[in-house]
């Protein structure tokens, strides 16, 4: 009884290593016989791999790179600050993007009030130079030293990490971390004739 249970086993032991071996064979043969489109098939995804990757260095390549960013002068006078300093409505009249020379980048930004006489329009405006790089930042500090000695200028206390103001053009010029801010303000028909205290103001309300 034992004996024939055992040759059973055998049998189906026997059975299932051919049917194993079949299977073997025959993944063999495919494979062989694929081979060719499996190649095919490998260089395609590792060429479109390596395109995807050239694309990307390129288009990382093709943008300058800057250690800080150009600042644009509206996101340092805001709309809302303006409106606050002008009235209830206000019109964007000079909105640019940073405009970047060498190591440093420029921006310009200013708004007036919607009044229609032209003679008494009011206006708010800041001129922005802000450093990309530590040549830029040290550039800032030695043209904003000069352009205070080169000029009929009032020094003024308190705002960024020094200012001034100049008495000629009625500017407030402020070196506030890496950037060189100037700042105007007043009727647009006259705008030498504000006052270092209302620039000042105007300072404190876009720095804090």
């Amino acid at each position: 009884m034992h004996r024939n249970t055992y040759k059973q086993d055998e049998s189906l032991l026997l059975y299932y290593d051919q049917i194993m071996n079949h299977h073997v064979q025959t993944a063999i043969h495919y494979v062989t016989d694929h081979k060719k489109q499996f190649i095919i098939g490998a260089g395609v995804i590792i060429g479109g791999a390596a395109a995807a990757i050239l694309i990307a260095i390129f288009v990382y390549n093709s943008k300058p790179h800057y250690a800080y960013q150009p600042v644009k002068a509206c996101d340092v006078l805001t709309p809302t600050e303006a409106v606050d300093l002008l009235g209830d409505k206000v019109n964007s009249v000079d909105k640019n993007e940073p405009s970047v020379s060498d190591d440093v980048a420029t921006s310009k930004c200013s708004y007036t009030d919607l009044n229609p006489d032209v003679n008494n329009m009011m206006f708010v405006a800041v001129a922005v130079r802000s450093a990309v790089n530590d040549n830029g930042v040290a550039q800032n500090k030695t043209d904003f030293a000069t352009a205070r000695s080169n000029n009929d200028v009032e020094s003024v206390k308190d705002v960024g990490e020094s200012a001034y103001f100049n008495k000629t053009n009625g500017q407030l010029n402020v070196l506030d971390d890496k950037k060189w801010i100037i700042f105007s303000y007043g009727v647009r028909s006259a705008p030498n004739s504000t006052t270092v205290d209302k620039l000042v103001e105007v300072a404190h309300k876009v720095l804090r």
